[in-house]
């Protein structure tokens, strides 16, 4: 079995070797490597000659990894090398445009370009080359540069700021790929000046100018918004142009990888070609080279970017296996492409696009057809059903923890919208791509393609809304636990192998299985019943509080709020699976223009307080159907819980325990086991008196790189409390065992 999947399983090695790399310490480079990698081929060239199989699998092993971790090693190297320094420079920057513009359009519109920096030229005439890419930001987005020009901005560079959340896509290593060092914004009024085309990135010019012509010469035939999901269908992108519930209603019936390009367009493809190829009488073999040419050419229209060139190749080498009659060699024609986009890029590994692509394909791979010998028995259902529900559920089996982690909701009825959905939108891609090809020679049909393909995606739409509305089309399942993910892909590697397995391994993998399984249940039963979660949300503070059964939030907003904090908090509510708040307390002291607050979760009771609260509660929550209180000095209770605040300060008291959340105005402390959450007050420090007034078991310190927040911290070391700054170490989460213990140490 290994042997024949060679590849396969050497591309799931060097995966594991990058992964490595961040476990490994430094002086390893580059003398450890060597060693390494000498010993590996040491043992598999020994066990070679000695015929022992076990010692060239140890060895080739060994050797994969240590590639995998030393590719790793080059690119984290060559990421270290980039103009970083230039990060908080403000001066004239020089860079030339890499893609189309992401563009924003409405109140708060703006144009978004990639720039590969050249050069930085400060007030003082003093010229700096610069190595590195970077986000432009321009508020004026009606004029579009393009791929190749290049341009000067005035302004000032920020460093990008990841927050430290767990159950998010992780985009560290996309933008280390990219050699991302930051966000160029440019001085208040100044706009970015065209200093001509530089003559480099032509590919990405020639796709941005065919995909605008073809946009214009289809837009007589479709309407504004389906046109936008047309272009979107064909060549990725364009995710700004379609309207917000459109995209929800995709993502709530597990489709919206259908609005990127993926290995299915490649496929897609292909097997229109083929089924054209049989129409017109051609030897099978025979229509493969053309359709290669074909797929090449139509990466190259969608730009070339990584998730069109990793579609390509996994998709060519995929389907070239299956029309030669080689399906046994498809797991490791796959691998070969994993293998080599590995070895070309090692930080595609933590892209969840390409986590994705590579799980679906392999789980189709694998699973697909033992799933339709499994649906032998019911003979009355159509085959087109039977192979639409395998294909859609061998495309989901591998990639579910990965789905979790990232998104938090399992869609229920994505069979139905495979069944019945994506057909329509898979024919639109056809006659998308037939219309462009016709565009030049035959008008009318190209208006009949479009014309049809219109009401296709006006069907599409309806049909998938309809089910993505209907009651219970999402299951909020939060994020899964290393052992929930260990479990479920040993049950599935029992169930793939349990005909080749002997009585003994049999017996084996029941017993790994019983033991994960009581691991799982015994931590479900041992779980503490107060638990604090206390997210990383930038100068944003927020907690929640599990206390036997209840859901209870507290947010209290920055003076300058934020759109990104607030989808932090839902993407952290859904990732610890809460479904439904009791008590969400607003705390809008510190705000000076706040934005909307829109939960992703019903709420029973909002309490405001802080600012203004009856001036805001009306704009903020509007739409919110929970009943809404303004609060100055309350006492209120809920169970045994019981919430005191003066209008500033917040207490939450559960017996001999609480949780003190600091405002401007102090409290008096009530309990002998205090959970202080607590951040930055303008520029006031706290001092020893405040620490022994308030005498924490620990202290969780709100986001904050301000030089203040430092000495705030080093206070609490001198005092010998316990502290955690969000903003250096990310999310934490604290339970009540006889006292406040932190279970993170950082993410």
């Amino acid at each position: 079995m290994m042997i024949r999947l060679g590849l396969f399983w050497s591309a799931l090695l060097l995966a594991a070797g990058v992964f490595l790399f961040e476990e490994l310490p430094p002086f390893l480079l580059p003398y450890g490597y060597a060693l390494l990698l000498l010993s590996g081929v040491l043992f598999l060239l020994y066990g070679h000659f000695r015929c022992r199989f076990s010692l060239v699998l140890l060895g080739a092993a060994l050797s994969l990894l240590t590639i995998g971790a030393f590719r790793m090693a080059l690119s984290d190297a060559l990421w270290q090398e980039q103009s970083h320094w230039a990060s908080r420079s403000a001066g004239t920057y020089e860079g030339i445009v890499m893609e189309e513009p992401l563009v924003q359009k409405g109140e708060e519109g703006y144009a978004r370009y990639a720039l590969a920096l050249v050069s930085i030229r400060y007030a003082d005439g003093t010229l700096q080359p610069l190595s590195g890419t970077c986000y432009l930001y321009d508020q004026k987005e009606t004029r579009h540069f393009h791929p190749g020009d290049r341009l000067y901005a005035e302004g000032e560079m920020s460093p990008i700021r990841l927050y430290q959340n767990p159950g998010k896509i992780d985009l560290t290593g996309r933008y280390r790929s990219r050699h991302l060092l930051g966000r160029l914004y440019l001085k208040e009024g100044m706009h970015p000046a065209f200093a001509g085309e530089s003559g480099t990135y032509r590919i990405e010019r020639f796709s941005s100018e065919m995909k605008q012509s073809l946009k214009e010469t289809f837009a007589p035939y479709m309407d504004p918004v389906r046109l936008s999901i047309l272009m979107t269908l064909l060549f990725g992108g364009n995710y700004n142009d379609i309207p917000e519930e459109v995209m929800t209603s995709f993502s709530a019936t597990g489709i919206i990888h259908i609005l990127s390009v993926s290995g299915s367009h490649v496929a897609l493809l292909f097997g229109f070609l083929y089924l054209l190829g049989r129409w017109l009488s051609l030897p099978r073999r025979l229509v493969i080279l053309p359709a290669i040419l074909l797929v090449l050419f139509y990466a190259v229209l969608s730009g070339l970017v990584p998730p069109v060139i990793r579609a390509a190749v996994m998709g060519i080498l995929s389907v070239v296996g299956i029309f030669l009659d080689r399906e046994r060699a498809t797991l490791n024609l796959l691998g070969a492409a994993v293998f080599g986009m590995l070895l070309w890029d090692p930080y595609y590994v933590y892209d969840v696009s390409f986590q994705l692509s590579v799980g679906a394909s392999a789980g189709i791979l694998l699973f697909y057809r033992p799933i339709l010998r499994w649906m032998s028995p019911f003979p009355k259902l159509p085959k087109w059903v039977k192979e639409g529900i395998a294909l859609s559920t061998a495309a989901q089996l591998l990639t579910i923890p990965i789905m979790l982690y990232d998104f938090h909701r399992f869609p229920v009825y994505f069979i139905f919208a495979n069944l019945f959905v994506t057909p329509f939108l898979e024919w639109v891609i056809i006659a998308g791509l037939v219309a462009a090809l016709v565009s030049l020679l035959c008008r009318p049909l190209m208006a009949g393609l479009l014309y049809a393909a219109d009401y296709a995606v006006f069907l599409a739409l309806r049909l998938n809304l309809l089910l993505s509305s209907a009651r219970g089309a999402q299951l909020v399942t939060g994020g899964l636990s290393s052992l929930e993910i260990a479990f479920y892909y040993a049950l599935l590697a029992v169930v793939y192998f349990r005909k080749r397995l002997s009585g003994r391994s049999r017996m084996a993998a029941g017993g790994m299985l019983s033991l994960l399984f009581l691991a799982i249940a015994t931590a479900q039963l041992l779980a503490p019943s107060t638990r604090v979660i206390c997210p990383d949300l930038g100068g944003d503070r927020g907690i929640l509080l599990v206390n036997d059964g209840r859901n209870i939030l507290y947010y209290k907003a920055s003076r300058i709020s934020s759109h990104t904090a607030v989808w932090e908090w839902n993407s952290i509510l859904a990732y610890e699976g809460v479904e439904e708040a009791d008590v969400l307390i607003l705390d809008l002291e510190d705000v000076d223009k706040p934005l909307p607050l829109v939960m992703g979760i019903p709420v029973r009771e909002i309490w405001v307080t802080g600012g203004d609260p009856r001036k805001w509660a009306t704009q903020l929550l509007s739409g919110q159907t929970a009943r809404v209180r303004c609060l100055g000095r309350a006492a209120l209770s809920l169970d045994e819980l019981r919430f005191i605040t003066n209008g500033s300060s917040w207490q939450m008291v559960m017996g001999e325990k609480d949780i003190f959340l600091s405002g401007r105005r102090p409290m008096p402390k009530a309990s002998p086991h205090t959970l202080w959450i607590t951040g930055s007050h303008g520029f006031q420090e706290y001092t020893e008196k405040d620490a022994e007034t308030m005498a924490p078991e620990l202290v969780i310190y709100g986001g904050t790189r301000l030089v203040h927040a430092y000495e705030d911290m080093e206070l609490f070391d001198f005092k010998d409390i316990p502290s955690v700054n969000l903003y250096q170490k990310g999310m934490q989460e604290i339970v009540y065992k006889n006292g406040w213990k932190l279970v993170t140490s950082g993410w």
